[in-house]
């Protein structure tokens, strides 16, 4: 399944009155295997209980992750039991019982934290009618709450016995309060906020996954003939309004006219990594690398993307032979 690029302008927007350049950009879908290649073969899972404090909740968060989970647009785990030992050693025996290739479970810890510190708030010390002419900070008390979850979550193979999955996962939220205000964030928004983090994690962990990468685009045809130049920014321009296709083949038509162009080998290798082509897309970073007359991140980083993609599409494929 090749990659689908879609071409996207990105948006510059000015801070604090600092203006950045803008660079065209592309969206490109990737496919990646799970990190933990022992679990490439689990489809039948059970989510047994997970001890402590929050344990439950996390559990139901656990099963409608897993139960949510896709890859390639379709559904990747049969959940097929929750509950049930939270012991590692007595996994296998309940898995099988379930019907289960693999059983989930762990542990979660929840720490909350408030401190106090001092803030201050701008007053009004001189008035002149309704308008303030003067302006004082005056110190008063604040606070700070802090949730703190750790999951360490194991998944064991029914078929071998064995914990082929095990991490521990840590995830943050604060809020902070002063004077007569409340907390804008209670502690169970926190704690599912910082959940939310750590089902992700695992779901990538432990299952193939689809994302989204960004490639920058050479715009400008440095280099080229005032001739070609012009045909490279329509070029430029088609791929910033979603046309990659029609990019695509003039910077082909441009190479072809005057071959060894940096931005126009760069951008060629981008169209090879859209279409799955990663050895290609390889070759054309490279050649773009060598043509750099200095250090160039944009090809730095692409090379480093596609080979990582190139690497993700052989695991995925020797996961397949399994």
């Amino acid at each position: 399944m090749g990659l689908r690029l879609i071409g996207r302008l990105a948006v510059c927007a000015g801070l604090m009155m600092v203006l950045s350049a803008c660079a065209t950009t592309v969206d490109i879908s990737a496919r990646f295997p799970a990190r933990y290649a022992e679990t490439a073969n689990i489809r039948n899972i059970a989510v047994a209980d997970f001890d402590g404090y929050g344990g439950r909740e996390f559990q139901s968060a656990l099963q409608a992750e897993l139960f949510s989970a896709t890859f390639d647009g379709r559904p990747y785990f049969n959940v097929v039991a929750t509950g049930g030992p939270s012991n590692p050693g007595a996994a296998a025996g309940y898995g099988r019982s379930v019907g289960a290739q693999g059983v989930i479970l762990g542990t979660v810890g929840t720490d909350f934290n408030t401190s106090s510190y001092q803030g201050s708030e701008s007053r009004c010390v001189r008035w002149d009618g309704d308008k303030c002419k003067e302006y004082k900070s005056f110190p008063i008390p604040c606070w700070r709450r802090n949730v703190d979850l750790i999951v360490t979550p194991s998944l064991v193979s029914v078929a071998s016995g064995r914990v082929v999955y095990s991490a521990q996962k840590r995830a943050s939220r604060n809020t902070s309060w002063c004077g007569n205000e409340s907390p804008s964030t209670g502690d169970l928004a926190m704690v599912t906020d910082a959940q939310r983090d750590i089902l992700g994690d695992i779901r990538r962990d432990i299952a193939p996954y689809n994302t989204t990468l960004s490639a920058t685009l050479k715009t400008k045809g440095v280099g080229l003939s005032d001739v070609l130049k012009a045909q490279f920014t329509a070029a430029a321009k088609a791929a910033s309004s979603g046309d990659m296709g029609s990019a695509c083949q003039a910077w082909a038509s441009i190479n072809a006219a005057q071959p060894g162009n940096l931005d126009t080998v760069y951008d060629l290798g981008v169209c090879a990594e859209s279409a799955g082509d990663y050895g290609k897309a390889l070759s054309l970073y490279r050649q773009a690398q060598r043509l750099a007359p200095a250090p160039d991140n944009a090809v730095n980083e692409s090379l480093a993307r596609a080979q990582n993609l190139a690497d993700a599409k052989a695991a995925l494929a020797r996961g397949q032979k399994k």
